[in-house]
């Protein structure tokens, strides 16, 4: 009498695939879980929607002055410490503008201009220093804040054009 061993042919790839899939969807998602718990976005500051409604009020003020067809040049090279502003706009002109330099890497640059119009020329001259070579974010207002325009500058002391646009 012969005795035959069974033949052993080891786990059905079937079974496994059926096993793996499910515990690997378990896995991932308590491990997506455990990420979302403890390194989620932190929560929104109290002061949120007045930063929002400040940023609706700049948006307001651009279009304002693209709507008013702003144009301006400035000569920021002071000639006698004072710098030249000559401005366009569809409407009256205002007696002053404010003109924010602020640079984009020193603040001890920054500087704050009031520009005030010349009634014989209808230009604007402000109290000035020269500005060195460097880059730039200027914002013009109407010291009524009627409007206002932000600009992007790259340079020193030089011509500076500034012209909103419709979007």
């Amino acid at each position: 009498m012969s005795t035959s061993k069974p033949i052993h042919r080891g786990p059905n790839a079937a079974v496994i695939l059926a096993i793996a899939l499910p515990a690997f969807a378990v896995l991932a998602s308590v491990g997506t879980a455990w990420v979302a718990m403890t390194s989620g976005d932190p929560p929104l500051p109290g002061q949120y929607h007045w930063e929002g409604d400040r940023l609706d009020h700049d948006f307001a003020d651009a279009h304002r002055a693209a709507a008013l067809g702003l144009a301006a040049t400035l000569d920021l090279q002071p000639a006698q410490g004072a710098c030249h502003l000559t401005l366009q706009l569809a409407s009256d002109m205002p007696t002053e503008v404010a003109l924010d330099v602020i640079s984009a890497s020193r603040p001890e640059l920054d500087r704050q201009m009031r520009f005030v119009r010349d009634r014989s020329s209808g230009n604007y001259t402000a109290a000035c220093t020269p500005l060195p070579a460097g880059s730039w974010h200027l914002e013009l207002r109407s010291s009524a804040g009627e409007w206002s325009y932000r600009q992007d500058w790259t340079g020193g002391a030089g011509r500076v054009t500034l012209a909103s646009a419709v979007q």
